[in-house]
């Protein structure tokens, strides 16, 4: 019996990779990338991805596969971000795997893990979907409610997103023998959209085009009538070839069209994060874009701004100044919050020999600040008196209109691909609240203490066999401590009303009876704020933000990038064949893609590490076995 449990012990750190003996993933944290997050209300959940751990990194180290969920409470910077926690329970049949995606549902307060690619173990056969209930922070399965599930796969490193109605998509990836049970043969980049339906749990495979793609982004943003979905980067074609275009899918009309962008045109990239919000008066959708892998095969640190509908590309502000500047980093996580601000969580640095951890005294937490708040000094803290989006100079400069909105460029220099498009932008999508389709339970609005910099767990909430056990105390309590006042006061009484009789006249004590009411219950709400497409929360308070860390400058220049073709419009039906083909690395040779020397891989200076090493042996990851990158 001793040995079966010291071999479960041994399997255990053999699969957690504990090469210095990880007890906590927070105190020992040093980097992480290909994680999956999502917000829902005021937490951050972090989910899989790989992660170093120590105090360096040694030429030795592999990066170890994360099997804690992880979260933060963002509503509460201490002081400039929140303190991370893991103390949320996951079982170890639950997947940890890297480049999927964490699908909010914050009306029913659910995230559904899907796609990603297995690190530390053999594909599971997907019949299920996980999901994570934040109620009563549980891990179960869904299962779906009709034969759709059978007709999906789970692909790695695509691109996905989520609608204010509920559904989830997920455009393009990998599909290989660490991603798919059974799988045999060469891996295979995607050019089909998946749909998952949380609402009626059912899901749909679109084909628009015959181009695989991967490593991109996909966002939603309320335009037209029911939304649409926005596509750039990445690599496509099964040669790699990494590109620019802007795809863009029409939900309720349900079709696919290509357009054109101008401007200050990126370096073409991959495995990069980004983020998107909007005017008030949703004149103007902006996508942020950071980092990634530029076609030198080299980490960029750069931020973008694809401004729709003008369709125009901006570049941040060429001085970023603040000590919190990341760096160039490939596979970060860019979490929108507050409406206005975005967290860049860590990320892969292609330069293999840089031994210094990503900020782990907050978890490689960066803060930019994605409104007017941010002006020359975007790396910031984060804010949480900041709760809007305030357009920034260097947008309305180049589009026209203010902070609050009132674009004047509302197309594309180049023209529209089609009318379609046009008639798209000029009609913003409000969509009806959605209901629950779960019970909620009401709670109560209890006050937490304020964690310590050196807590790496939160106290967990108390069962409801505790809640009544404790509130029976409590009463019980309270009842005797009146009895034995009362008690108290009437012989007190007695006593001084008969020495008052012998003494003086009888005087009338008078006294105050105060009513105290029933605390009120909170009743979960189900609403959507402008620009938290369901990822951003809505703080009850303000507090003042964090005052502009000492600044160091990067400078920026530019060369002229190559011209975008556009390739027309596409509108094919759903009973297009399902197109895979067999993917091949992006080749290395930085000519195949534009190139911009604009790109920023500047890293922490307090880190003191060399900026945009090359590094032409970081390939895509599909396929690979194990923790570490080949």
């Amino acid at each position: 019996m001793r040995f079966i449990f010291l071999s479960a012990l041994l399997t255990h750190a053999a699969a957690q990779g504990n090469t210095e003996n990880i007890v906590d993933p927070i105190k020992s944290f040093c980097r992480r990338h290909q994680h999956q997050t999502c917000v829902i209300d005021n937490k951050l959940y972090i989910d899989g991805g790989l992660a170093y751990y120590g105090s360096d990194i040694k030429p030795n180290t592999s990066a170890q596969t994360n099997t804690w969920l992880i979260y933060e409470d963002v509503s509460n910077p201490t002081p400039d971000f929140p303190q991370l926690y893991s103390n949320l329970t996951k079982e170890s049949e639950v997947p940890s795997v890297s480049g999927g995606i964490l699908w909010p549902d914050p009306v029913n307060k659910l995230f559904y893990q899907y796609g990603g690619q297995y690190t530390n173990s053999e594909p599971q056969g997907f019949s299920t979907l996980w999901l994570f209930d934040t109620v009563y922070n549980t891990w179960n399965r869904s299962t779906s409610s009709d034969a759709s599930q059978s007709q999906i796969s789970w692909p790695a490193f695509g691109a996905g997103t989520t609608t204010d109605e509920g559904i989830g998509y997920y455009y393009g990836g990998y599909l290989s023998e660490n991603s798919v049970s059974g799988w045999t043969g060469d891996s295979l980049m995607l050019n089909s959209i998946v749909s998952y339906d949380m609402n009626r749990r059912t899901w749909k495979n679109y084909t628009y085009d015959s181009t695989p793609r991967a490593e991109g982004t996909l966002k939603y943003i309320p335009a037209g009538e029911r939304g649409m979905l926005i596509y750039f980067g990445g690599v496509e074609t099964i040669d790699g070839q990494q590109s620019y275009q802007i795809h863009l899918l029409d939900i309720a009309n349900n079709k696919w069209y290509t357009q054109t962008a101008s401007g200050d045109i990126p370096q073409a990239r991959r495995a990069f994060c980004a983020g998107v919000v909007w005017a008030p008066d949703k004149s103007s959708y902006n996508i942020y874009i950071f980092g990634g892998i530029g076609a030198a095969e080299t980490a960029l640190g750069d931020v973008w701004v694809l401004s729709l509908p003008s369709f125009t590309w901006i570049y941040w502000y060429t001085t970023p100044k603040a000590t919190t500047f990341p760096g160039g980093k490939a596979w970060a996580s860019c979490d929108v919050v507050y409406n206005s601000q975005m967290i860049v969580m860590s990320g892969f640095y292609t330069n293999t020999s840089r031994p210094a951890c990503d900020a782990p005294s907050i978890g490689g937490q960066h803060g930019l600040a994605l409104g007017q708040e941010g002006k020359n000094t975007p790396w910031l803290g984060l804010m949480t008196n900041v709760t809007e989006y305030r357009v920034p100079d260097n947008i309305t400069d180049i589009i026209g209109g203010g902070t609050d909105g009132d674009a004047t460029l509302t197309a594309p220099v180049s023209g529209w691909a089609t009318n379609d498009l046009s008639v798209y932008f000029k009609t913003s999508y409000a969509a009806v609240s959605r209901a629950a389709t779960r019970s909620i339970p009401v709670t109560n609005m209890v006050p937490t203490t304020t964690p310590t910099s050196t807590s790496t767990s939160a106290p967990s909430a108390p069962s409801k066999t505790n809640i009544g056990a404790i509130v029976g105390g409590v009463v019980g309590g309270v009842v005797f401590l009146v009895i034995i006042i009362l008690l108290a006061l009437i012989c007190l009484r007695s006593r001084r009303r008969a020495r008052e009789q012998n003494e003086r006249p009888q005087n009338e004590l008078t006294g105050e009876t105060v009513e105290r009411t029933p605390a009120e219950k909170s009743v979960a709400n189900f609403s959507m704020s402008q620009g938290s497409t369901l990822h951003s929360p809505q703080p009850s308070y303000s507090v003042q933000g964090s005052p502009p860390p000492p600044s160091d400058y990067q400078f920026h220049t530019q060369q002229n990038p190559q011209p975008w073709e556009n390739n027309g419009i596409y509108a094919y039906s759903t009973n297009q064949p399902n197109y895979q083909q067999t993917y091949y690395p992006p080749p290395s040779d930085p000519s195949q893609s534009p190139r911009s020397a604009s790109a920023l891989g500047i890293e922490l200076p307090t880190t003191q590490t060399p900026a945009n090493v090359e590094l032409p042996e970081v390939r895509s990851p599909v396929p690979f076995r194990g923790t570490g990158l080949k």
